[in-house]
């Protein structure tokens, strides 16, 4: 990564607005991006929940309500030169170039609209789009030591223009990804990884082979299987995964934030389902909930406990308890 890092120019365009790191503000009067207002805040373009972005620019993703706010051109105060995030994912990077980096919402639009959703939704439409956002991660994730967390903010930054233009010369940044990504494409079209759709509970089972050294190349971060890979393969944004005897569900992303494309069913609250789940176990494991509002709540063992109930029984409870709690009020919702 250093090589690429060195490949930085200082200033490779005229900027309008420049990134402040979210700790350098101090009584700065600054525009937020994909996040939550903070003390001096003077125009927020978020997609966050709660968050008091004009209505007038709301869409799925905080690069989008960005590239709606530049469209409007009276959104954002033109006496406001800082520009800020309070955390560094690829959609908060993304928002920022488009407001600090001179041209680029013009030649990249659509491109980095796209890695954004890659970044934050694990969905993937245009392979290009998929190699920045894993290159922009490869940076952004990078170990704090040397350098902290906004100084890679602005090394990504830095590098994005040519990025954009030119994936393919960043093939170090971004290709360990990448082969995760195809082998986990690979294992769901061998059937090594099943999906099964049950659309009336908005839920997708995924079943996996254990072990292995395909399975292992499938996996990425702390998922067994490449979140893009499946993400893109199913609409359903609650997924149930299944490894032999460890059992998980998990709420996607797009159902925590204001989508303006769909509007996702409401989650609802597992913790009744983690009751009845720890009560089955034969063995004394128990199970926990995260909470309808955490950004990805999963329910699952706690400790990372195997369980010694059957995979059917774990899908079963799950699906009853979601067809019942779908007819209430909702736990968690984006809109209100």
């Amino acid at each position: 990564m250093a090589r690429r890092l060195r490949r930085n120019r200082p200033g490779p365009r005229t900027v309008t607005r420049h990134f402040v790191g979210i700790d350098d503000l101090a009584a700065q009067r600054h525009v937020m991006v994909d996040g939550a207002p903070r003390a001096n805040t003077a125009c927020t373009l978020s997609h966050w929940p709660g968050t008091p972005t004009p209505r007038a620019c709301w869409a799925d993703l905080s690069a989008e309500i960005v590239l709606q706010a530049i469209d409007r051109g009276d959104v954002v105060p033109a006496d406001v030169e800082a520009v800020t995030v309070d955390h560094h994912d690829v959609d908060a990077l993304v928002s920022l170039a488009f407001l600090c980096i001179e041209g680029l919402a013009d030649e990249h639009r659509q491109l980095l609209v796209e890695a954004a959703r890659v970044g934050d939704f694990g969905v993937v439409h245009d392979r290009r789009a998929a190699r920045i956002a894993f290159a922009l991660e490869a940076i952004l994730e990078a170990p704090s030591p040397p350098a902290s967390g906004s100084d890679r903010v602005h090394s990504a930054l830095g590098l994005l223009p040519e990025l954009a233009s030119e994936p393919g010369a960043f093939e170090d940044l971004w290709k360990e990804q990448d082969a995760a990504f195809d082998a986990a494409r690979q294992a769901l079209a061998e059937g090594r990884a099943t999906i099964e759709e049950r659309a009336e509970h908005d839920l997708v089972v995924v079943r996996l082979e254990r072990g292995g050294d395909e399975s292992r190349r499938a996996t990425w971060g702390d998922g067994d299987l490449h979140r893009a890979a499946l993400h893109s393969a199913t609409d359903c944004l609650r997924v149930a995964t299944i490894v032999g005897d460890r059992f998980e569900l998990r709420y996607r992303y797009e159902s925590w934030v204001r989508m303006t494309s769909r509007r996702p069913r409401p989650r609802v609250d597992l913790s009744a389902a983690a009751c009845e789940l720890t009560e089955a176990e034969p063995g004394g494991v128990r199970w926990g909930f995260d909470g309808a509002g955490a950004i990805t709540p999963s329910l699952q063992p706690l400790g990372g406990r195997p369980s010694a109930l059957s995979a059917e029984t774990f899908v079963d409870v799950v699906c009853r308890h979601l067809e019942e709690l779908d007819r209430h009020e909702p736990a968690w919702d984006p809109y209100r």
